[in-house]
């Protein structure tokens, strides 16, 4: 029998970043037939009624037990380090898993993310103007990476950033998982003198 903890929650988490048993099997190494009986068995067994709903799997009860479960997977997956942190994006608009849009900050919140990158941020608080350092984001908090020049017909600003719970700035394993992302945008985007890097 599989630990709900170590082996369901995170099919349940996949389920929900990229609402595909078969990308959650090719991720898993599992067949779908697993995923599938594995999703429900967590789902009956928790009470919480996890199931797809306009495109998205969602737990549809029992939300608190979840809740108190992503933490303790959250804090699990904290400490083995950056392999093993779940993320959402990569350097202006290039596809990770699946694009999930606005839900990839909901997700941050509810702890089935432990980050995202989010291209061309659409609000932006006072105090972003100084990127460079953490600035809250709604209840989040984000770090920018870079800027570019607005496209005319581009909706939301000019600016790439990380966006997590604030609680977890600190911790070593996003410390690096972040510096990785910077890397990766300035191996991808170094040719472009028109961006100005934070």
């Amino acid at each position: 029998m599989r630990d709900i903890l170590l082996d369901g929650l995170p099919v349940l988490d996949l389920l929900e970043i990229t609402a595909s048993t078969s990308v959650v099997a090719a991720l898993t190494n599992c067949d779908q037939s697993s995923v599938s009986r594995l999703h429900r068995r967590v789902s009956d067994q928790l009470g919480l009624d996890f199931r797809k709903t306009n495109g998205h799997y969602r737990a549809h009860a029992n939300h608190a037990v979840l809740g108190s479960l992503r933490q303790a997977s959250q804090l699990l997956r904290l400490g083995r380090g950056q392999l093993q942190l779940q993320w959402q994006g990569t350097p202006r608009d290039v596809q990770a898993l699946q694009s999930i849009g606005d839900r990839a900050l909901e997700l941050v919140r509810e702890r089935v993310l432990d980050l995202a990158v989010i291209n061309g941020l659409d609000t932006l608080p006072p105090g972003w103007e100084d990127s460079r350092k953490p600035f809250a984001f709604f209840d989040l908090v984000a770090i920018g990476l870079v800027r570019y020049p607005i496209q005319p017909s581009c909706s939301g600003t000019n600016l790439d950033a990380v966006v997590l719970r604030r609680e977890h700035l600190e911790q070593p394993a996003v410390q690096a998982l972040i510096s990785q992302i910077r890397a990766i945008y300035l191996r991808e985007f170094a040719q472009l003198p028109e961006l100005a890097w934070l």
